[in-house]
């Protein structure tokens, strides 16, 4: 019998580091401040932008919300250009979705690298891609955290897992792909699986960290992983049952090592380490 990787000391730790470092540059004078580019269009987006603001103010950081529901893509491109020319803007975190790929492209090129957070412009997603990263997004971010994290608190060190199976269920580009470079650069052997496999548990089962962020309820259930794997489950679904994760958690923690519960798992984490993206980038500025 496994257990549920509880991330509560975690968060914690994580939220004094940001605090005192935010504590630290208000002393001097300065002050971190985000933008984030939502649409109330989409629920979702609505209330995770509400979130992120709230967390802002507990941890001493400014934050601008701009709603884009239904502006054209060239005023959207215009107010980004300013924030870009704002030296009291630091990040800009757009929530997704905001418009088909082509209009996120649009937006997205738009950003100044260096106060793209999210890493969403081809150059930080290129940096990324080369081992070479000046942003990591969120989501990919927290899960190595949360990892690394449970392998301490068991005193297994994360070299020990060097050459080992990760298997990332999911391809995103904020999250299923950087997941798999971030295996590579910790010396995984990353397996990346995506709906077009017939049949995901041929590799599930020999996955010793699995990583699932394809947003279907439960789709990885206990026949489906490997004695003593570790389960990072990042999928956020609504159901009737409730927000219920990518996994059959009951039914696999009896196998698993660790798995992360949803909610209060990876989001938890996910959230601060947005921010903790913002002073990566103010500290490129000064």
């Amino acid at each position: 019998m496994g257990e549920i990787i509880d991330v509560k000391p975690l968060k914690e730790r994580l939220k004094k580091e940001i605090k005192d470092k935010v504590f630290r540059l208000k002393s001097r004078g300065t002050h971190p401040k985000v933008a984030f580019l939502f649409s109330k269009e989409n629920k979702g987006a609505d209330i995770f932008h509400r979130i992120l603001v709230k967390l802002g103010e507990e941890l001493g950081i400014l934050t601008e919300t701009i709603d884009v529901t239904n502006l054209s893509i060239g005023k959207i491109k215009k107010l980004i250009e300013e924030l870009n020319r704002d030296p009291e803007v630091h990040g800009i975190f757009p929530i997704r979705p905001l418009g088909s790929k082509e209009i996120e492209n649009e937006i997205f090129s738009t950003m100044d690298p260096e106060k793209d957070i999210e890493c969403l412009t081809h150059e930080n997603i290129g940096r990324l891609f080369s081992f070479s990263p000046k942003f990591i997004p969120s989501t990919p971010n927290a899960s190595f955290e949360i990892l690394k994290f449970f392998l301490n608190k068991k005193k297994i060190s994360i070299k020990d897992y060097y050459g080992k199976v990760a298997v990332i269920v999911g391809r995103s580009i904020t999250v299923g792909r950087p997941l798999y470079i971030l295996s590579l650069m910790n010396n995984l052997v990353p397996i990346n699986l995506h709906s077009k496999v017939s049949d995901i548990s041929r590799f599930t089962k020999i996955g010793d960290i699995i990583f699932s962020c394809a947003g279907v309820p439960h789709l990885v259930k206990k026949d489906m992983v490997k004695e003593g794997s570790i389960i990072i489950d990042i999928g956020i679904n609504v159901t009737e049952e409730g927000v219920v994760g990518d996994v059959d958690t009951k039914g696999v923690v009896e196998k698993a090592l660790g798995i992360t519960p949803v909610p209060g798992g990876v989001g938890e984490i996910t959230n601060l380490f947005v921010f903790k993206s913002l002073l990566s980038a103010y500290k490129l500025k000064i």
